[in-house]
């Protein structure tokens, strides 16, 4: 009878957990990621589609990017009853953007630009699993493995104010898994399921203080990738099955708030950032199975469980990034990049049974890139390699029935990842 239960979960994909977009843990864009998540505000092209959609409109020809991207992760939890090092597929994955100036006449010329980008894994399009949460899990190598799509629309309004304004997309799974029994007395089941996407909402301004200074701040709703499978038991003759959800966050970007100032001369390019991330809204990887539609008041449970609840908290992430460029030669510029985050981790301490660890990141990253202009063809290579540690950090699970210590879980771990991409200019 759960053979079409079981085939339903395995087509789908849920094959890992994953909490956020990769572009909320590792970034978007080969140039700003070399500088931690920086510099967009100040280089605008693809990168701004996610960092800074309102300064796409100083871009003055149209530009397409692809490029590679991958990461891998190397976490461990130790003590009694943990497994050590926790094995994590890699992030193997496709990028490409575009931005196009619009090609309006009058007040409108030059002030209009379009912008999109996505981020592709190259063997999944989601992927979730559900875990108990004493299964020890680290909420960072969950967040990565989803297709996500970005899209904006920038204006320059003149005298160096600018908006923009879009929506982020990722992929989310609902479907229904039927158990009845046939007209010839059989059980069998009938199973869909359909692939959906979800979006938020974002917007973005830009200032240009003077030539070289340029302030700007983008906000980013809540974005949240759930699945959801109901499995419904039909006419078994006695048997009553309630409703069945199997049904979890595959994807959660919380809401965002970055501010970001740059400067920028004829050889440099720095940028400070602070991100407000509001996890504490964050509901938690697994949702109840059974819900109780028809119990006699709503703050009743009807003695179903319920998940626990994560106690997430709100952070702030600062980051800052440099960029150093020198001429080769004439019409050939290399760029040298590099950058340092400190992303504070919104899991609290784990006490109590279950395992969702995280900890304060550190993340270093370095990037180059390689310009060819004019005279020759309008060409640009990228790359940047990111290096995230883990700080170590205890968890004191409290342990009943006299026993004589608390049992004490050690947590580290690095992330490291890389890309290149191409840029084409078309004039």
């Amino acid at each position: 009878m759960w053979g079409g239960v079981i085939t339903c979960l395995v087509v789908t994909g849920m094959g890992m957990t994953a909490r956020a977009s990769p572009q909320e843990v590792l970034g978007f864009g080969h140039r700003a990621m070399g500088m931690a998540g920086t510099g967009s505000l100040a280089m605008a092209g693809v990168d701004a589609v996610y960092g800074h959609p309102a300064v796409l409109s100083t871009v003055e020809h149209s530009t397409l990017q692809i490029g590679l991207m991958g990461a891998v992760f190397d976490l461990e939890a130790n003590g009694p009853g943990m497994v050590g090092k926790l094995s994590y597929d890699a992030l193997k994955a496709s990028t490409i953007g575009a931005v196009l100036p619009l090609p309006l006449k009058g007040f409108l010329r030059d002030r209009l630009a379009l912008g999109v980008g996505f981020v592709t894994p190259l063997d999944v399009i989601v992927r979730g699993r559900i875990l108990y949460p004493e299964a020890p899990q680290f909420f960072i190598a969950d967040r990565v493995q989803s297709v996500a799509i970005h899209g904006a629309l920038a204006a320059d309004l003149g005298h160096g104010l600018r908006i923009g304004g879009g929506v982020s997309a990722l992929a989310a799974l609902r479907g229904s898994v039927i158990v009845a029994t046939d007209a010839s007395g059989r059980v069998g089941t009938r199973v869909e399921d359909a692939l959906v996407a979800t979006y938020a909402p974002v917007a973005s301004v830009s200032y240009d203080i003077d030539e070289s200074w340029r302030v700007g701040a983008t906000f980013r709703g809540e974005l949240v990738g759930r699945f959801n499978v109901v499995i419904e038991v039909r006419d078994l003759g006695g048997i009553t099955v309630p409703p069945l959800n199997i049904s979890g966050l595959a994807q959660y970007d919380p809401l965002q708030l970055t501010f970001e100032a740059t400067r920028s001369t004829l050889r440099t390019t720095w940028a400070l950032s602070a991100t407000y991330s509001h996890w504490s809204a964050y509901p938690g990887p697994v949702e109840a199975t059974v819900r109780c539609q028809d119990a006699p008041e709503p703050d009743l449970d009807c003695l179903a469980p319920v998940p626990q609840d994560v106690e997430f908290s709100s952070t702030v992430t600062p980051r800052l990034g440099g960029e150093y460029r020198v001429d080769l030669r004439p019409g050939v510029r290399l760029a040298l990049r590099g950058g340092y985050a400190f992303a504070p981790t919104p899991a609290p301490e784990q006490t109590g049974k279950a395992n969702f660890f995280d900890a304060h990141r550190s993340v270093m990253s370095i990037g180059w890139g390689t310009m060819f202009q004019h005279p020759l063809p309008q060409l640009s290579f990228d790359g940047f390699v990111q290096v995230g540690v883990l700080h170590a950090r205890q968890h004191r699970k409290a342990v009943a029935n006299g026993a004589p210590r608390d049992i004490v879980v050690q947590t580290q771990g690095v992330t490291a990842a890389a890309g290149v991409s191409a840029t084409v200019t078309l004039k």
